[in-house]
Formats: structure tokens, sequence, C-alpha cells
């Protein structure tokens, strides 16, 4: 952003008197809280940093620990005024607060709002120095010859070296889809704090959002390959497995016709005696090996295709299913709104996500369990990846897992389910070796995360109680295994 807009916003006149509430990060976005529902956005995007109060409950603010010591000295401090450095884009904040020896202690919150460059830094005054209390980016000098940024040392602005802009702003004011600010556009904003708010949401979070679709979609598609990949492979096994009655007679025609296999053959032709037309088969052989060998290889083959045929078909339809999930996760990201809660594009990468981990039990193609095994996966399942029509289980006093049970076609909740959701809600929790555990089940519609609570926690509303036993996964899988036969 150039500098005589970031000059403009500190000009302008903000609500004085604000006090100092708490300061939380998403990505490298914090904000500053204040009383009257108000707080400070400051977004430290390498490309574009900037700066603006708003009031807006868009994202999902989270904690900043590596400010813990900022937090700590801003309490019950208000801001007393707003300004602006010559030199670079450097707003500095003024606060003040009660000091038991000087009567009013000076704090000045400076932001540098320096593309590549962008950081927090609280300093307080000692003998007319600004001494470091906390930053978000601490630097040492061996990472940066020209400053170092540490607590308890001598704050100094970065080297000059940028040319200011002070020319005069015509308003209205408008931006590109490049998020590059227009003057004297036809329709547009009348002060700077809220184009700022706008090249912020409509505008950068939005090309976020885009980017994070693509991603989104790349990820699907790349693990869509692989299942494909996959499932190629297992039907190649299945179709060997079921040739396994021709393994067992090659095996034994071999064992009877010991003798006339010549050393070093690569194939023999023998009599069927297992045709009814007792037509030739020709069984081939590994040469470098030795009879006795080919003989236990081919009773290998039979032993390996008659128990494995069973798990391979699993396999496949498990395969099968997971690709038909994805499919439908194709469709539907479209109509997702990545940017809510906040937390979804932390996750994305080119790597595997969280959601990889969690633990999925698949009863068709209209239901699927999801089962959190810690508090992030439980977030993630109960606030992400759910929707209004799933189905949520927990046990009612003890703590334990989140169950949810994906409701794809909007349909009416079976009995068994709910039972089976119940007593796999149970099994996760501390009354997982107990009997007859009260577990509270409703839907994902009438749960609901407090702003700020820690991972994990959530309220929920119009929830009914089924007193059930627990029961293990592997034991579930075995009963929706009885289910389909």
């Amino acid at each position: 952003m150039q500098y005589k807009y970031i000059a403009q916003f500190a000009r302008e006149k903000i609500n004085p008197g604000l006090f100092y509430r708490s300061v939380k990060r998403w990505r490298d976005q914090y904000a500053i809280f204040f009383n009257e529902n108000k707080y400070l956005n400051i977004s430290l995007m390498q490309q574009d940093p900037l700066c603006f109060f708003t009031d807006k409950d868009i994202i999902e603010w989270g904690s900043a620990p590596e400010l813990a010591m900022m937090d700590q000295h801003l309490k019950r401090a208000k801001l007393d005024k707003i300004s602006i450095s010559d030199k670079d884009r450097i707003i500095i904040l003024q606060f003040s607060k009660p000091d038991p020896f000087q009567g009013r202690q000076q704090l000045d919150l400076i932001l540098e709002l320096i593309p590549q460059f962008g950081n927090i830094i609280l300093v307080r005054h000692e003998n007319e120095k600004p001494i470091i209390i906390d930053c978000a980016k601490k630097i040492s000098l061996a990472e940066n010859r020209q400053r170092q940024l540490l607590p308890a040392v001598e704050y100094e602005p970065p080297p000059a070296g940028f040319v200011n802009d002070k020319s005069e702003i015509t308003f209205p004011l408008s931006f590109t889809d490049n998020m590059q600010v227009i003057e004297e556009a036809e329709a547009g904003f009348q002060n700077i704090n809220e184009l700022l708010e706008a090249v912020y949401y409509e505008g950068w979070l939005q090309k976020l959002s885009d980017q994070n679709l693509r991603s989104q979609r790349k990820i699907l598609y790349n693990k869509k390959k692989k299942k494909t990949a996959k499932l190629l492979k297992l039907k190649a096994e299945l179709d060997d497995a079921e040739k396994q009655t021709k393994w067992l007679q090659m095996g034994e025609l071999l064992k009877a016709n010991i003798q006339q296999v010549k050393p070093g053959s690569d194939q023999i032709s023998l009599i069927n005696y297992y045709d009814p037309a007792m037509a030739k088969i020709t069984i081939d052989l590994q040469p470098e090996k030795s009879m006795q060998w080919n003989i236990n290889h081919y009773f290998k083959k039979y032993r390996k295709a008659k128990t494995g045929k069973l798990m391979i078909s699993e396999q496949i339809k498990l395969t099968e299913n997971e690709i038909a999930e994805l499919d439908k996760t194709m469709k539907e990201i479209e109509e997702i709104n990545l940017l809510l809660p906040g937390e979804k594009l932390q996750h994305v990468s080119g790597k595997n996500s969280v959601s990889d981990n969690i633990t999925r039990l698949i009863i068709d193609d209209n239901w699927i369990f999801l089962i959190g095994r810690n508090s992030t996966e439980n977030d993630l399942i109960t606030t992400r990846i759910a929707q209004s029509q799933d189905w949520w289980f927990h046990t009612r006093i003890y703590k334990g897992t989140h169950v949810v049970l994906r409701n794809f076609k909007k349909q009416e909740l079976p009995e068994h389910l709910l039972r089976l959701g119940c007593r796999l809600a149970a099994y996760f929790s501390k009354a997982g070796k107990s009997t007859n555990v009260p577990v509270d089940y409703t839907q994902i519609r009438h749960v609901r995360k407090p702003r700020g609570s820690a991972p994990g926690y959530v309220i929920y509303t119009d929830q009914k109680t089924l007193y059930v036993d627990p029961m293990s996964l592997r034991d579930a899988r075995e009963e929706i295994t009885d289910w389909q036969k």
C-alpha cells in the first residue's frame, strides 16, 4: 500500500479512548481487540501489509503466544494517538496506562507495514530511548546485520531508502482487481479506513480463497489419481487371486511329474489330469530355481490367493467408496466458502492435510462415520467438515472424542446407526471400559464453537441421550459386515 494512503489512515480521526483487551492471530494476520466490539486488523502479508479498524466477525482468530509479553503489558492501556513515521510506512499507536510510580506510562505499538518485512513491535521509553518489550517477528544480528529486533534491545527503525509519496488524495476511492487504489472514482469510499477494509475482505481475502480453492482441487485430484492407481492394482491382484484353483493344479501336476522336468527348463507341458478332456497344460518355471522351489511357488500362490481374495475384495470396495467420496467432495467444493472459519486456510499445502488422518468408518455411499482422536481432529470434523444435516455424538459426563455421522442424502437417522454412533462415542471416551454409558446426540446445526474457546470445545442444544455399552472400531466393522450380508 502506498505511503500516502497509510498516512491518511493515521490522520483520520478514530474513536479515541479505546481500551486494549487482547491480541489474536490468524496466519500472518493479527487483531488488536478493543472495547466497544472494535478491533484493529493488522495484515502482515508479504505483498502488501496494511491495517484498518473494523467490527466484522469474519475470521476465527486464535491465540498469539509469540506476543504474550505484549498482551500482558498492554492490559488496561488506552489508545491515545495514531501517527506515522516520515521515513517509511510505519504506524505508531501511542498507548498510556496507570503506573503506580510515574502516574501514567506510555507504550508505543509500532506497525512496520513494509512489504516482505512487516512486523509488530511494542516499546517502552527509558531515558528517552525506545526499548523493545516484545515483537511478532524476532530477529537477531545473525539473521540481519543491519539491526536486531529482540526484547530488551533498543528499537531502531529499518534503514531509510523509501521515497514517500505525500501527494494529495482525491476522493472517492476505489480499487482494481489487482488491489491498486483508484482515485476520483465514479463511486467509491470517502474515507481510507473503509477502503482498506474493502481491499482486505473483498480483494485480498477473496484472492487467498481462490488460491486455496485451486490448492484444494489439486490435492483432491492427486488423491484421486493415487486411489485410482491403487484400485487398478487391487483389481489385478483379485484377477490373479481368482486363479487359485489353477495354481493348486499346477503345483500338484509338477509334484506328480517331478522326474520329467529337465534341469534348467523354463517351462514344461504336461497332461492336465484335472481337465475332463485331458488337454495339455504349459507350466512356466524359474530355470535358475530348483524343482522343489517351483512346486512350492505354485502352492504358495494358491494359499495367498485363497486367503487374500476376500481381503482384496474388501479393499476394492473401500477404495471405490473413497474415490466416490473424493468425486463428491470435488463437486461440492465449489459451493463451500473456504474463507470461514479462518483456520481452514491454515491446512492448505502440498503436503497431507490434517483431514487425511481422520479415522473413517464407511457404511455405504450414504453414511460415513468420522472419529476425531484429539482436539485438533475434533475441531476439524465438527466445525469444518460436518454439514448441518449430519449427526454428532459425544459422551454426556465423560471426556471423549467427537463422532460425526455424515448424512450425504439428508435422510432420517436409522436406529442401528444411531446406536452404533453412540457406542463408538462411548468407546472413544474415558468410559471406554464401562457399561451403560450416557451419550448425547444431536444434529450438527445445533452444535456451536464459542469464539475464542479451546480446541475441541463446543456447546450444543436439542440433544437426546442414549445409554449404551461401548463398541470398538474392530467390532463395529464386523457388525457392518454382518448388516451387508
